[in-house]
């Protein structure tokens, strides 16, 4: 894995304009890549591949652990949904591994199940560039073809009449990645209906767009807000993407139980809900979002931490891994796993260990 420096396309803000990506600006990068041989990036999608499949396993240990699911913070009214939403398998579209790569080995950091970002950037906008800077290069990226297979897929399965996306909507990020699946999912010849998270409305054990119920919903929302906004909503028999189970993965709490479960797993690194057994940890709310509330510890001192309005469910803490640097960046490796299938890597890098909201996007290609 190397970084290089690279003169960026004179046009390149308009043709990432160009396909739809409109929060650019202070993010997207191309004065520098990332190469790769295709040796690491086996060892990426193999990491990515065990890694899903470790957290499978890890949702099956803890549906009727109630006090695992307690450590997971799930609300005891949800429970039995989400067991059943496991029992009949409700079908996932996307997810995405951050990575730290030491060493040639890939170290999770955590696992964005639920509500996924950087997924535009590391499709098309990746892909676009590297066919006119390196159109002789390989790319770990089949994202694109993978998210409209996985529609199709569900599809076959689902096969409802409509199918309803919801984001809330003013968030921009938000919204160009909602508007991006979406169009997958047209291209995958669903039909479609696009709406405002605030404007579902919940009556008598059924969601409603307007007069219509809603059978099928891709939500770009985090379970844990529905589960404080509307319980009885989140209890509704209907297809959900993503499904009711991912809501055991997609919070920090699952790190020190896949740890318990698989110790001896290289992508793995020690994780605990207290300090007994780490001198250098970084320290992580149970939710959180963007880097907010994270304390990096390095034998008893602080080396960094962040702010933020996470953390009243409490904290875990993993064991701290040293990220490279390059050149002054520190690089995370985002891996996709899409309908259970690892696909594509997308790399945000910062000045700091920890990757926050002001990270940037710097693309790849295999040499």
């Amino acid at each position: 894995m190397e970084r290089k420096v690279i003169t960026p396309r004179k046009d390149y803000i308009q043709k990432v304009q160009s396909v739809g990506f409109g929060f650019h600006e202070n993010y997207w990068l191309e004065n520098a890549y990332y190469a790769f041989s295709s040796d690491e990036i086996a060892a990426i999608e193999t990491a990515t591949q065990k890694c899903y499949e470790m957290y499978c396993q890890a949702v099956e240990a803890c549906l009727y652990d109630e006090k695992k699911l307690d450590l997971l913070c799930i609300p005891t009214g949800v429970r039995d949904a989400i067991r059943r939403s496991w029992q009949e398998d409700d079908l996932s579209l996307y997810g995405r591994f951050d990575f730290a790569f030491v060493n040639g080995v890939p170290k999770l950091l955590e696992f964005n199940a639920d509500t996924p970002t950087s997924l535009l950037e590391s499709s098309i906008v990746q892909w676009q560039w590297k066919e006119e800077v390196f159109p002789q290069a390989d790319q770990f990226n089949s994202i694109h073809e993978a998210l409209i297979q996985s529609w199709i897929d569900i599809h076959q399965i689902y096969q409802c009449d409509q199918y309803y996306f919801a984001s809330f909507i003013e968030c921009e990020e938000d919204n160009i990645t909602l508007a991006y699946i979406l169009d997958t999912a047209i291209q995958a010849g669903l039909n479609v209906t696009e709406m405002h998270i605030r404007d579902i409305e919940y009556d008598n054990g059924s969601l409603y767009c307007g007069d219509e119920p809603i059978n099928c919903m891709f939500k770009l929302y985090p379970w844990e807000f529905m589960f404080k906004e509307c319980l009885e909503a989140c209890q509704t028999e209907m297809c959900w993407i993503e499904p009711l189970w991912k809501s055991l993965m997609s919070n920090k709490a699952m790190l020190p139980i896949l740890y318990e479960l698989f110790p001896n797993s290289p992508y793995i690194l020690p994780a605990y809900f207290d300090t007994d057994y780490l001198t250098s940890y970084c320290k992580k709310p149970i939710f959180s979002r963007e880097g907010a509330n994270i304390e990096l510890i390095c034998h008893g001192n602080c080396l960094e931490k962040s702010d933020g309005e996470y953390g009243k469910e409490g904290y875990i803490y993993q064991e701290f891994v040293n990220i490279p640097n390059f050149a002054g960046k520190y690089p995370v490796l985002g891996s996709w796993v899409i309908g259970g299938e690892a696909c594509g890597l997308g790399i945000r890098e910062s000045s700091s260990r920890i990757t926050d909201n002001v990270a940037n996007f710097v693309p790849h290609i295999i040499l």
